[in-house]
């Protein structure tokens, strides 16, 4: 077996090995492990599948045989991920208790291989079928798109897994689909119904519009209404209706009338999909979008001006008739500014310049610019803002976000509307942490290793901290603010559903646990497993 190191294109790998553990390297290069690629659903070996090894000191590839079998000596012994990869397969790991969950390396060490180390490779899921117009003719150039069900910030939404054109029969194939629940939409990107068109009706190119189609139903359904694709090939035709076009009309001011455009987007639930550039402006700061179709959507523009950029955000809800009188004006953005103050509670205090402040949206259509900090690190300005809602948060570190009032309101504990210059936003870093400690087991009450969650119980705005296990199942969570908490441990924690207290009360028991400055609260978990979707 040939052993070589791979390409820095594979590193993202490695950022999520080391990311995963809490056990120190060891220098000896005297480790190995063995094992077996096999199919997730039937169990019968895969093979000549692509295996990396991924250890503290470096990468290195081989090739699963014929009977699926593999295996790496002479590795740097300590945290180690193994992957594998094959055609028509998705890619998994060691120690990954389903496809999409987080990577759990193995620990290997001087003088004990490890042998007969299973690795699952579920088959992709593909979806492939055919869009025609309501004449049966084929329609080229439609996006098909699968938006999968999957779990982002403790919600369950959508986000594209996978996007293709339709050819000149119509026809498409979307392969590479993870296991989930999905539903399939259809969108027209041209004048169907332009004269010599691909439709071939004559008249107004944007008299009529080709409607948009999801399958099984809209994605404002949610996931109850999409359909299982696991390691199967489904087929989903689309009859792509013609319909009245709507016209959308306005003015654009606060623009000098040259090189503006509006931008379309439709608005989902937790997304939005761009339309396209709707409208160039003309120079009276007129405009007109043609060929929209019902329903919710967000006009946007963003335009530079002598280095300043000019920002307008109208929401739009489009019916039957065609929209007048639209009025879109283009604003600067605005910048909020701040102070920030340090408590201390500890005789050779962390250095405060480890602390980093995070401005964080609700609306995905909303953001700011960069955090300019000053000299001294004691106050700071976030440029070119848009109007929505926000919060405050302080990543992960030595101090936590004790407060960060701005108008009598504490935007770490809380979402505050902003539609204009605010501040001083007044912040209170502490260092009085605490931890969370303690030890897991796994149905058979022997220690394991798996995702240890902890969230916030008064403050359920904050983030859960999330941190694997050693093998011997002991864990630490540092830098805790004082206060409630609820601990778990998950065999997989991106797809728990922390958002969702429904989910929670169906699916998770959890272990209280009391945060004080300076202490350390002590837990005993049992792992859980995350229901499939």
């Amino acid at each position: 077996m040939i052993m070589r190191r791979v390409p820095a294109c594979l590193l993202p790998y490695v950022a999520m090995a080391l990311l995963a553990g809490m056990v120190p390297a060891q220098t000896a290069n005297t480790c190995a492990i063995d094992g077996s690629v096999l199919n997730a659903g039937t169990g019968e070996p895969v093979p000549r599948a692509q295996l990396t090894a991924i250890t503290k000191s470096g990468q290195f590839t081989a090739v699963a045989d014929n009977a699926g079998h593999w295996h790496f000596s002479g590795l740097t012994c300590g945290q180690t991920q193994v992957t594998a990869r094959r055609p028509g397969f998705l890619g998994g790991g060691l120690g990954q208790p389903r496809n999409g969950a987080a990577f759990r390396p193995v620990i290997l060490t001087a003088d004990a291989p490890v042998h007969d180390a299973k690795i699952l490779l579920t088959p992709q899921g593909v979806v492939t079928g055919k869009v025609v117009d309501d004449q049966g003719d084929p329609l080229m150039n439609v996006s098909v798109t699968a938006m999968a069900a999957v779990v982002i910030e403790g919600r369950r939404t959508f986000q594209g897994a996978g996007s293709v054109g339709t050819n000149d029969l119509g026809e498409y194939r979307i392969p590479g689909l993870p296991g989930a629940r999905y539903i399939i939409c259809a969108h027209a990107n041209g004048p169907f119904n332009a004269p010599g068109g691909q439709g071939g009706v004559p008249g107004d190119m944007t008299a009529t519009v080709v409607q948009d189609r999801c399958f099984p139903g809209p994605v404002e359904g949610g996931a109850a209404s999409a359909m299982e694709i696991s390691g199967t090939t489904a087929r989903v035709d689309f009859t792509l209706s013609r319909a009245p076009a709507v016209k959308i009309r306005g003015t654009l001011s606060g623009s000098p009338g040259r090189g503006a455009a509006l931008s379309l987007f439709k608005r989902l639930p937790n997304m939005a999909t761009r339309v396209g550039a709707a409208a160039d402006v003309a120079q009276d700061g007129r405009f007109e979008i043609r060929g929209v179709t019902p329903g919710s959507y967000m006009l946007s523009t963003d335009y530079w001006e002598s280095g300043k950029r000019l920002i307008a955000r109208v929401p739009l809800e489009v019916g039957g008739a065609d929209v007048e009188g639209v009025v879109v004006k283009l604003e600067p953005g605005f910048s909020i500014t701040g102070t920030v103050r340090t408590e201390s509670t500890r005789a050779a205090s962390p250095n405060a310049r480890q602390a980093n402040l995070l401005l964080k949206s609700t609306d995905h259509m909303a953001g700011g610019g960069q955090m300019i900090w000053s000299k001294n690190r004691d106050a700071f300005t976030i440029s070119e803002i848009t109007p929505g809602s926000y919060s405050m948060e302080v990543p992960n570190g030595p101090f936590y976000l004790k407060s960060a009032m701005l108008g009598g309101r504490d935007l770490s504990k809380e979402e505050i509307p902003i539609t204009q210059s605010a501040g001083p936003v007044e912040v209170v870093l502490s260092d009085n942490t605490g931890s969370i400690g303690g030890r897991v087991e796994g149905a058979d009450g022997k220690p394991v290793s798996c995702w240890v969650m902890v969230l916030p119980g008064a403050l359920p705005m904050r983030p859960p901290r999330n941190i694997m296990s050693e093998a011997d199942g002991h864990f630490t969570v540092p830098n805790l603010p004082p206060g409630e908490y609820k601990v778990y441990a998950w065999d997989d924690w991106q797809n728990v559903e922390y958002a969702n207290p429904e989910w929670m009360q169906r699916n998770a028991s959890g272990v209280p646990a009391t945060v004080e400055g300076g202490q350390s609260a002590q837990v005993g978990l049992r792992q859980q497993m995350v229901p499939v979707q």
